[in-house]
């Protein structure tokens, strides 16, 4: 019963996610990367279930789900960029939008 359960739960989440926002999706990702790490599994394996599951050909490295634990171990506290921060420095970077010699922008 407990699998049946389980099934309808992850389907039912599974759809919604499809309609989600991207924020949160990224908060479910990291979330559950977080979540794994904790319960041990190996940053490899996550790593790899990450890029098998990847939309757009991305490729995760173990220092990215370890990344992503950082984000998850913080958040359980507060937020480590706030809204306000955010918008100050995405208008400041509007405000100066040429790049500094050798700098290039992150995709």
């Amino acid at each position: 019963m407990t699998n049946i359960v389980n099934n309808v739960i992850d389907t039912v989440n599974d759809s919604i996610e499809k309609v989600a926002s991207p924020a949160s999706r990224a908060g479910s990702t990291v979330e559950r990367a977080g979540r794994m790490l904790e319960e041990g599994v190996s940053p490899a394996v996550i790593a790899l279930q990450m890029t098998e599951n990847s939309p757009n050909n991305q490729t995760y490295s173990v220092e990215d789900v370890n990344t992503l634990g950082k984000v998850y171990k913080d958040s359980k506290t507060k937020v480590v960029l706030t809204a306000k921060q955010t918008r100050a420095l995405i208008n400041d970077q509007q405000a100066n939008s040429s790049m500094p010699t050798g700098m290039q922008p992150q995709n």
